[in-house]
């Protein structure tokens, strides 16, 4: 099963681009042809795609990969971690998640072994216990048209291992459906862990939404779009592309249905990143822009910086925005992504602080690429690993909205400026002083 997953995650790795490129044509308009025939584009085209592999085959992927595979078997003779799979959270075939425990949930779990977990409900023993873990709904491994929960299985284990519970679902993906079918299995996700958590001695109230590139859009999306159209704050909509209503089932209290997100490498302004991918030859060959509609409309719907900057200048109680927003979010990028710009991520920033959230954070990590923080999160002792984990830890358990990352480098030459002017203020006083004495 261990070598079945690595096998897998090389292979989406090495021939994701070019499966990525062939695949996003699959509804492309008969007018337009399955590949472009001008000299430039096909220059960027193939640019493009030889970046996306040499990325995947150097920097941390080949280290981390060899890293995982000698720390799976180094550890073969420890106590395998508890995993629910494949229950059943919507009606649609891909609609399966997995479940991984803690070890103290799963220590109850074998103290309770006459009572057997029902993989169409999720339910399990726990009904009596204390319920204070954190869920995690996680959409590491999820793309625009490829993405398979197994392949999450590396990071599960490292959040598991955290104490965390955690949720790994199957989404639908391209061609197969858009943005709509995308964000209804998100909310079908968010309600099961709703409904079914406290089985598993998680607390409801405590849900967060943890994706990498296609998946921290979705998350913010699902979210921002759910909290506007609750207040009827969502912008006009004349496209063919409609996010999908909730329908308000589990909304008991003044409380958001997601406590927190952790975004990695995401892109929130679809409009900016269609200008960048026309920049690079790249907007006929993503899957990106028919997933959204294809339409600059339609782009306008699908971005959650947009729906929120709405929000903030029409609501008539930005106190009510701010209770149903998520209590805490945490952004990370890498200053060397290539592939989703850090400019959208730093303006997102902004208008979450805007909105009141107690807590946001915004993380730049120095030297990194676009994939390196979802390839470190696999190995444990991998230094960027290490340093993610400890962030998302004061996210979900810290209190405040401390600001780490570049950000932080700022924030102490700010306050050792305020020292210093405190300084001179002190040492002028007291000349002064000795002056008039």
């Amino acid at each position: 099963m261990e070598r079945k997953i690595i096998k897998n995650i090389i292979l989406a790795w090495v021939f994701f681009p070019v499966v990525s490129v062939i695949v996003s044509q699959t509804d492309a308009p008969q007018s337009q042809p399955k590949v472009p025939l001008n000299p430039i584009r096909v220059y960027k085209v193939t640019s493009y795609l030889l970046t996306c592999m040499y990325e995947n085959l150097t920097g941390p992927f080949i280290p981390s990969i060899l890293q995982y595979g000698w720390h799976k078997l180094s550890s073969d003779g420890k106590k395998k971690p508890s995993v629910r799979k494949n229950i059943r959270y919507g009606p649609k075939p891909r609609n399966r998640l997995d479940v991984y425990l803690p070890d103290h949930v799963s220590a109850t779990a074998s103290k309770n072994n006459n009572k057997k977990c029902n993989d169409n409900t999720g339910h399990a023993a726990f009904t009596n216990q204390q319920q204070n873990d954190i869920p995690v709904i996680i959409f590491i491994g999820t793309s625009w048209n490829s993405g398979n929960k197994d392949t999450c299985m590396p990071v599960a284990h490292n959040l598991q291992s955290q104490g965390y519970i955690v949720i790994v679902p199957d989404i639908t993906i391209y061609p197969i459906g858009k943005i709509a079918e995308m964000v209804t299995d998100i909310q079908l996700c968010i309600y099961w862990a709703h409904t079914h958590i406290r089985s598993f001695r998680g607390d409801p109230s405590q849900i967060y939404l943890m994706g990498h590139g296609a998946g921290s859009i979705l998350s913010a999306l699902t979210v921002i779009h759910d909290v506007c159209a609750t207040l009827n704050v969502l912008p006009p909509n004349n496209t063919n592309v409609n996010i999908p209503l909730w329908d308000n089932n589990i909304r008991k209290t003044g409380s958001p249905r997601v406590h927190g997100l952790i975004l990695f490498s995401g892109v929130y302004d679809i409009t900016y990143y269609y200008a960048y991918l026309y920049q690079r030859g790249l907007e006929q060959v993503h899957a990106l822009p028919r997933v959204m509609g294809n339409k600059s409309d339609a782009f306008l719907q699908c971005s959650p910086a947009y729906l929120l900057n709405y929000a903030l200048n029409n609501v008539h109680n930005r106190e009510q925005l701010k209770m149903l927003l998520p209590r805490k979010v945490v952004l990370f990028h890498g200053d060397q992504d290539t592939f989703n710009p850090v400019t959208t991520t730093h303006n997102f920033y902004s208008l979450l602080n805007s909105a009141g959230i107690p807590s946001v954070k915004l993380n730049i990590y120095d030297h990194v690429k676009h994939i390196s923080p979802k390839i470190d999160l696999i190995v444990p002792t991998r230094p960027l690993c290490v340093k993610i984990l400890k962030d998302i830890k004061e996210c979900c358990k810290g209190h405040g909205g401390v600001v780490v990352g570049s950000q932080l480098k700022e924030k102490r030459d700010e306050k050792e400026m305020t020292n210093q002017d405190k300084t001179k203020t002190r040492n002028s006083r007291r000349r002064m002083s000795q002056v008039r004495h």
